[in-house]
């Protein structure tokens, strides 16, 4: 029902997506959300939470683990580009909806992005000491924007040659100085 609901609210503005759609689409009658969501707005909220927390738990996990940072920063790209190829990424739900999640939400799953765009810039920071803090942070947010904006993008391409595309380019936007170019 999360994938389903993302879709949709992806799709179409949140007033526009009804109980009815998200239960035909998911294969369940509309009443259903109720049995696992309190109302819409949480199904937004876990729409947005779920692939946030996975994202900053498997960052956090591969930044504990692997000692190289290029091979860390590879493996992170790695997984969000998976994901975002495989999902509609929570964040452009996030920027189309966000009107529409409460507050109190809203400043926890900004929070949750800061963390995982932490997780990189530490990484970048590492393998990059020639960038300021603020050019760090601005290609980590350009890299997460190149690689949610992917699934809009129709290339006729198989998933897997736009995958290593953008892997390629995610990893050279961040690590290839720009008079190496």
């Amino acid at each position: 029902m999360i994938r389903v609901a993302g879709e949709l609210f992806h799709e179409r503005a949140f007033d526009a997506v009804t109980n009815e759609m998200i239960g035909a689409r998911a294969g369940v009658s509309g009443p259903a959300l109720y049995r696992h969501f309190p109302s819409k707005q949480a199904l937004l909220v876990a729409v947005l939470e779920d692939p946030l927390n996975d994202l900053l738990a498997h960052a956090r996990e591969i930044a504990a683990k692997v000692t190289d940072p290029r091979k860390a920063l590879e493996e992170m790209i790695d997984y969000h580009v998976t994901r975002s190829l495989q999902n509609v990424p929570s964040t452009l739900v996030f920027l189309k909806n966000e009107h529409n999640v409460p507050e109190d939400e809203r400043h926890r799953m900004r929070r949750l992005m800061r963390l995982y765009a932490e997780e990189w810039s530490g990484l970048v920071e590492r393998l990059r000491p020639d960038l300021s803090d603020a050019q760090t942070r601005i290609l980590t947010h350009a890299v997460f924007s190149m690689i949610n904006s992917v699934p809009q993008f129709n290339s006729g391409l198989d998933p897997e040659s736009v995958g290593k595309t953008i892997q390629t380019a995610a990893i050279n936007a961040l690590l290839v100085p720009p008079d190496a170019v």
